[in-house]
């Protein structure tokens, strides 16, 4: 028997299966018309396995074929909008999918728990994690098009969008058809309340507005009313954004502007992060201590995978909260966020899919270590992750299988990389039914790396173990002459090198990779679809490198390399070893 608490799950019913696809299962998480989704252990892990219903799988051959193009998108998401899918059977009857499990709380029931509106800093906070899962997904030219309280996930680590159940990929596909939209009303963007097909990340922009106007003044901005009322308020009337304005008015000013009723006049998502890094927490305590104690415990739970006859879970007083609060005991260090959802998107051009947003990895790694000094050497041994080198009392048995595991690991990575290309994640033919791209430390592949003083350009490490310069570096461009800068925690550029926001530090990760950590040391620098950015240090594997040959810079989760375009703007592009991709620690 497995223990629930803190999970969030309930038991098993006598009529629900003990496995599915050979996931054995552990608890029911939710039910909805469409679907149900399981709690089960996978390899190791926790995973969330959603299973259409029978019923539903029998009669309905249009959803089924759109629930085949659900696994197929939601393994191109980028690994910082979306976790890894780790199993799926399309053809099975009932079809299922698997994809990571991380514990948390909506944003409606943490409003609910705080007994009303959130404050400042932390709905700052939720306005950035929210954004910075939205910016990869519109990079791909995709769009939610139905954010709303009770589908934005509140954990340890920050915020997460969601989308509980299947039945959204139904509705999709009915709905659509017939001209009727589909989302929810009080948090639809004008464009959607009048059924324009043509939609874009704009509208997720404005439902992202409204969401905060909610968690900041306790009440959706243009009213709670389900029918054509709060519709003709959306697109004729301007919010409410008086509670709002009380709390902060420089927030308010952003949310207006999140909700003006041109789709064109409002911000981007990346633009969202830039204006909210300046604001909220970015050490414990994240949230306020009505709803932490909760969060703890579903985190504490998730720290612990069972199997029959195990111990139970890590005591919720052993559990860090926060990003940077320190090294945790080993049974801590699984990062996780909650995927439990399937939901709606639509290519940018009116062609309509069904994919699952669920952003953000789970991670094997601890996230929440210190930040780097900027004026202190990192560790440099190879293998010494964040939380030290290994304990004395470690066996050699243990040391040899850690061995054994990375030979089979850099033989993976090897086969990868021989198959595909570098650069290049999991991308099948029957794309869903091969696991997405996960964030293991070998899973994109990419150059092992190795440190460099000053003044040398970082090198390869032949033995696959990364030695991430030590200390604290300007890192100048082969190009240009010019450093990594993102001054003020604006977007990455380059800069002259005596500028601010020039200096930056490596901290080493336990798979060999590193998180490169802006002066500031709030923030890391990330990769993705829509370009590079400076976001959280959560060991993300968008904010996983690793050093190449001839001072090239790889990330781990793109796979391409630190560039530059037009000599200013960083992205990251194929490893071509080029001047623009070459950097070296001055």
């Amino acid at each position: 028997m497995f223990d629930l608490t803190g999970s969030g799950a309930e038991p098993l019913r006598p009529d629900d299966p003990a496995h599915i696809g050979g996931i054995r299962l552990a608890g029911r998480l939710g039910t909805g018309g469409m679907g149900r989704v399981f709690l089960g252990v996978h390899e190791g892990r926790y995973v969330a396995v959603k299973q259409v219903l029978p019923s539903v799988a029998g009669e309905d051959q249009d959803f089924v074929r759109r629930f085949g193009h659900e696994l197929d998108n939601l393994s191109r998401l980028p690994p910082e909008a979306t976790a890894p899918l780790l199993a799926s059977d399309r053809d099975a009857r009932p079809p299922w999918l698997a994809t990571a499990y991380v514990p948390g709380l909506t944003l409606s029931d943490a409003v609910r728990l705080h007994q009303g509106p959130l404050p400042a800093e932390a709905v700052w906070l939720l306005l950035r994690e929210a954004a910075a899962g939205l910016v990869p997904v519109h990079g791909l030219g995709m769009v939610h098009r139905d954010l709303k309280p009770s589908n934005v996930m509140l954990t340890v680590e920050g915020a997460t969008v969601i989308d509980f159940g299947v039945a959204r990929a139904t509705e999709q596909s009915q709905l659509t058809r017939s001209g009727v939209v589909v989302g929810t009303p009080a948090y639809m963007a004008p464009e959607q309340a009048v059924t324009r097909r043509d939609l874009t990340g704009a509208v997720d922009v404005f439902a992202l507005g409204s969401v905060i106007a909610y968690a900041a003044g306790g009440n959706p901005p243009f009213g709670e009313e389900s029918g054509p009322a709060v519709l003709y308020r959306i697109v004729h009337e301007e919010p409410d954004l008086e509670a709002v304005r009380e709390l902060d008015p420089a927030l308010a000013d952003l949310v207006t502007a999140c909700l003006a009723k041109d789709p064109e006049a409002r911000p981007t998502a990346a633009e969202l992060v830039r204006r909210a890094t300046e604001h909220g927490p970015s050490t414990a305590p994240l949230w306020p201590d009505s709803f932490s104690a909760d969060l703890a415990a579903k985190a504490a739970f998730a720290a612990h995978v069972q199997e029959p006859g195990s111990p139970p879970p890590v005591s919720v007083e052993t559990l860090n909260l926060g990003r940077k609060s320190g090294p945790k005991p080993p049974a801590e260090r699984r990062r996780t966020r909650v995927l439990l959802a399937v939901v709606p998107v639509v290519i940018a051009g009116g062609a309509t899919l069904a994919v699952q947003l669920l952003p953000h990895i789970s991670d094997a790694d601890d996230p929440t270590g210190p930040a780097p000094s900027l004026s202190a050497s990192a560790p440099t041994t190879p293998g010494t992750g964040p939380s030290g080198p290994a304990s004395p009392a470690t066996s050699a048995k243990d040391k040899e299988k850690e061995k054994d595991e990375k030979k089979d690991a850099d033989g993976d990575k090897e086969d990868k990389d021989a198959d595909k290309g570098a650069g290049q994640g999991n991308d099948s033919e029957n794309g869903a039914d091969a696991p997405g791209t996960g964030d293991k430390g070998n899973g994109s592949g990419g150059s092992s790396s190795s440190g460099a003083g000053g003044g040398s350009a970082p090198t390869e490490d032949p033995d696959g173990d990364a030695k991430p310069p030590s200390g604290a570096h300007r890192y100048r461009n082969g190009e240009n002459a010019k450093c990594l800068a993102a001054p003020f925690n604006s977007p990455p550029t380059t800069a002259a090198c005596n500028g601010s926001g020039t200096v930056w530090a490596f901290r080493p990760l336990s798979d060999g990779s590193f998180e490169i950590v802006h002066e500031s040391g709030r923030s890391c620098l990330s990769s993705g679809a829509g370009g590079t950015l400076l976001l959280s240090c959560n060991q993300a594997e968008s904010r996983r490198w690793r050093t190449g040959p001839e001072g090239t810079l790889k990330s781990v989760g793109t796979g391409g390399c630190l560039d530059t375009v037009n000599g200013s703007r960083i992205t990251t592009t194929q490893c071509t070893g080029s001047p623009s991709q070459r950097w070296t620690a001055t």
